[in-house]
């Protein structure tokens, strides 16, 4: 028997409004991959980037990268002598320097060339703090740099040794913004190379702000 109903036929808008989902759905879904691809490469350069640092020990309180307690320099003969830092960090150490958020106890250190550093660091904030030395040999410190870093209140220590030459070494906390409010310090070994700018209580600013009202 002939079947007489009649055959139900589509709008030109609707079959638009149907291919314009399925675009969609295609389209997030390129979307998606896309994210997660960018996801895996992200985790594997990170990976290797980590594999390229050197030493370092991590733990859920924080970490130490690049420590050096026995590999002397190339133009060293023997450690000349031990020194001990011992720094805090937190928001209250910044009260005497007006415009600052966050501190060090301490903002300047002297040793000697070739000395072997010790710097036991507290941070008594609940946030992440560094203590990050820049300008090492990268033979001997992978981008040039030891660090020290602690996920809120805690104490680490670690041993770094400094060439044998004259220099004036940066020291900051590399979290976003720390270093412009207030965390930055030095390192002068030997006869140093002058004071780095803007170490609070140390040098000036390289460019003061201006509060000029007018």
């Amino acid at each position: 028997m002939q079947n007489n109903k009649p055959i139900k036929s589509f709008s030109t808008g609707l079959l638009i409004a149907l291919g314009l989902i399925i675009s969609g759905f295609y389209t997030n879904t390129q979307a998606v991959e896309t994210v997660v691809k960018a996801k895996i490469q992200h985790h594997s350069d990170m990976h290797k980037s980590m594999k390229g640092m050197g030493n370092m020990r991590m733990d859920i309180s924080g970490m130490v990268m690049n420590e050096n307690k026995d590999k002397l320099p190339r133009d060293c003969t023997e450690i000349s002598e031990d020194v001990t830092i011992e720094v805090k960090a937190g928001v209250k150490y910044s009260r005497p320097y007006p415009g600052t958020v966050f501190g060090y106890s301490e903002h300047q250190w002297h040793a000697k060339p070739c000395s072997r550093i010790t710097v036991k660091y507290t941070n008594e904030d609940e946030i992440r703090h560094q203590w990050m030395i820049h300008g090492l040999p990268k033979y001997l410190y992978p981008t040039g740099m030891f660090q020290i870093e602690i996920n809120g209140k805690g104490t680490k220590t670690a041993s770094f040794i400094v060439p044998s030459s004259n220099f004036t070494y940066l020291v900051h906390c590399d979290i976003a913004q720390h270093t412009e409010k207030g965390m930055k310090a030095e390192l002068i070994v030997g006869n140093g190379r002058g004071d780095l700018p803007s170490i609070p209580g140390i040098s000036a600013p390289k460019y003061a702000d201006s509060f000029n009202s007018k």
